[in-house]
């Protein structure tokens, strides 16, 4: 069985009647600007997550997709990338607080907090357009390979002013 849900609170009475008793909720929601540095996933999420009956509560496993945007670490070019996010939770009736389950209240899950929260811990902290970017200006500002440094003595000679700074 499964439903098209916008809004990802799902009301899982039916589900929990019978323990192990699943179902397949299909993703496809608009999701808010979620920000972690200065890179953003917003727009379009979709997915599939499978609802499962457990003793005290509801399983929730699967994987949803999204747009992410950012500027590139090295060259500061705009990025936008798809990337993936695993959802595992457990919804709990009286979970403790200081835990990892989620109280809920037997009747409904709201996987929305869940699918923000797995996307926000997706997002790159630091992305870059391609493996190989070599920066803004390759020929005027070269990146110092290992055995440059070992040729000056094992400190890179671009910051060589900086050793005639005297403090008092």
């Amino acid at each position: 069985m499964a439903q098209r849900q916008a809004d990802l609170y799902i009301n899982v009475t039916d589900l929990r009647k019978r323990l192990g008793n699943s179902s397949v909720i299909l993703v496809s929601t608009e999701l808010e600007s979620v920000k972690v540095i200065e890179t953003v996933a917003s727009g379009d999420v979709s997915g599939e997550i499978v609802l499962e009956s457990i003793e005290r509560g509801i399983t929730a496993r699967g994987s949803v997709e999204f747009n992410w945007q950012a500027a590139c670490r090295r060259c500061l070019e705009p990025v936008e990338q798809q990337q993936s996010a695993e959802i595992d939770a457990i919804y709990q009736l009286n979970a403790p607080e200081d835990s990892e389950l989620i109280d809920f209240d037997g009747v409904h899950c709201d996987l929305l907090p869940v699918v923000t929260e797995a996307v926000a811990f997706s997002l790159p902290l630091a992305p870059l357009c391609a493996s190989d970017c070599a920066g803004p200006a390759p020929e005027a500002y070269p990146t110092v390979l290992e055995a440059d440094l070992e040729k000056s003595g094992g400190s890179d000679p671009r910051w060589d002013a900086l050793s005639e700074l005297k403090f008092d």
